[in-house]
C-alpha cells in the first residue's frame, strides 16, 4: 500500500467549498489528512464535506467569513479544540470582480482587498501562534499570476494578490525562527466557476460577442496550450505542505503553464 504523505496531519483550508479549494481538500484527504474545511457557503461546503468524509471520515466543516476577525478567532479556536493542532494552513479563500480601474467602485476595491489580502492575514494571525508553540507548521497562501503580472480589468484583484505575495515573504521571515514554512502558489488561467464568470465579464467589457473567445485567448497565451485545472494547483500546494519543501520559504510558485516565468 502506498505511503500517504499526510497520514493523521490536520489541514485547515479556507474557501474549500468549490473550485481550487475543493480540489485541494480532496487531494489532502486522499493522502490521509484530517481536514478542517471552511467557507461562507455552508450549503456547498457540506456537499464537499460529504465527499471528503468518504475518504477522511474525521474531517469537519466550519462556516467562516475570513474578513471578520471575531469569527476567524472563534473558528480557529474550534478547530484547535476539535483536532488538537493545525499542521497545515491553506489560505485559499478568494474573490474577483472585473472593471476598468477608472470605473472601479470603492465597494469593489474593498471587497477584493478584504477577502484576498486581509483574509490571509487574519486567518494566519490566529493559526500561527499554535504552530509557533510547537515549532512546526506549513502555511500555503493561494495568490495568483495576477500577483506577479498586473492584469488589465483586474487592477484591484492584482493589487490584492501582490499583497498576498508580499505578506507571504514577510510572514516567512518572521516565522522562520519557529520552524514554520510560508509559501504561496500563483495559479494562472484556472478552469473554475470563477473563470466562467470572468470570461463573461471580460467579453462584455471588451466588446467581444462570445465569452468563449476570451477563454480561447487564455489558452493561446499559455505556452503549454491548455487551461490550468484546480488539480494542477492542488499538487503544488501538497508539495509546499510536505516535508519535501522543508528548505523552501517565502516563495511564490507559478502554476501557469509558462505564462509567468518569474
Amino acid at each position: 500500500m502506498a505511503c500517504k504523505r499526510f497520514e493523521n496531519s490536520v489541514v485547515m483550508i479556507t474557501g474549500s467549498a468549490r473550485g481550487i479549494g475543493k480540489a485541494i481538500s480532496m487531494a489532502f484527504a486522499e493522502e490521509g489528512a484530517k481536514l478542517a474545511l471552511t467557507d461562507k457557503d455552508m450549503e456547498e461546503l457540506k456537499r464537499t464535506l460529504e465527499e471528503v468524509k468518504k475518504i477522511s471520515p474525521e474531517s469537519r466543516c466550519y462556516e467562516l467569513d475570513v474578513t471578520k476577525e471575531k469569527m476567524v478567532r472563534e473558528v480557529v479556536e474550534a478547530v484547535l479544540r476539535d483536532f488538537g493542532r493545525i499542521d497545515v494552513l491553506v489560505n485559499n479563500a478568494g474573490v474577483s470582480t472585473m472593471n476598468w480601474f477608472w470605473e472601479l467602485t470603492e465597494e469593489e476595491w474593498d471587497f477584493n482587498m478584504n477577502v484576498n489580502a486581509k483574509g490571509v492575514w487574519l486567518v494566519s494571525k490566529y493559526v500561527a501562534p499554535s504552530m509557533m508553540e510547537r515549532k512546526k507548521g506549513k502555511i500555503v497562501n493561494v495568490a495568483s499570476m495576477a500577483g506577479k503580472l498586473g492584469a488589465p480589468l483586474l487592477a484591484h484583484y492584482s493589487a490584492s494578490k501582490f499583497a498576498v505575495v508580499g505578506l507571504t515573504q514577510a510572514m516567512a521571515k518572521e516565522l522562520a525562527p519557529y520552524g514554520i514554512n510560508v509559501n504561496a502558489v500563483c495559479p494562472g488561467f484556472v478552469k473554475t466557476s470563477m473563470q466562467d464568470r470572468e470570461v463573461v465579464w471580460e467579453a462584455k467589457l471588451r466588446g467581444i460577442d462570445d465569452p468563449e473567445k476570451v477563454r480561447k485567448e487564455y489558452i493561446e497565451m499559455t505556452p503549454l496550450k491548455r487551461l490550468c485545472y484546480p488539480e494542477d494547483v492542488a499538487k503544488v500546494v501538497k508539495f509546499l505542505a510536505s516535508d519535501e519543501s522543508d528548505f523552501l520559504t517565502g516563495q511564490a510558485i507559478n502554476v501557469t503553464g509558462g505564462v509567468c516565468v518569474h
